[in-house]
């Protein structure tokens, strides 16, 4: 049984954690959430990190990152038996990109520069 996570919901369950993601089983990245909707994302295989920012757009949940890609990336996040999936939307419709929530921390994460993950 899956159940949508409403972006209420989302932002109190994630604030002030890190989520931990994997794809088809290998880790992907993490996202540290802070208070104000602001995000770090750091991708498992290269260990780059984006700084972002999500809004809600009905039951989506949208991030904008800097950089040449254009408009946010927006998600649905579920709830999957006991645990989390996000699932990618494009256009209003689920492009089958799924990720798994693995874990959930207070961990920061390990990215290099002055100001990022401070």
């Amino acid at each position: 049984e899956e159940r949508l996570v409403a972006p209420d919901a989302f932002e109190a369950l994630a604030e002030g954690r890190t989520l931990h993601f994997s794809l088809d089983g290998v880790p992907f990245g993490s996202e540290r959430f802070y208070s104000g909707r602001r995000s770090l994302w750091r991708f498992a295989g290269d260990g780059t990190c984006a700084e972002g920012v999500w809004h809600a757009r009905g039951e989506e949940i949208c991030f904008v990152y800097p950089g040449p890609k254009v408009g946010p990336i927006c998600w649905r996040f579920l709830r999957e038996g006991e645990g989390y999936a996000a699932r990618l939307v494009e256009g209003g419709a689920e492009t089958g990109f799924r990720l798994v929530l693995e874990a959930m921390d207070d961990a920061r994460l390990a990215c290099p520069g002055p100001e990022v993950g401070s």
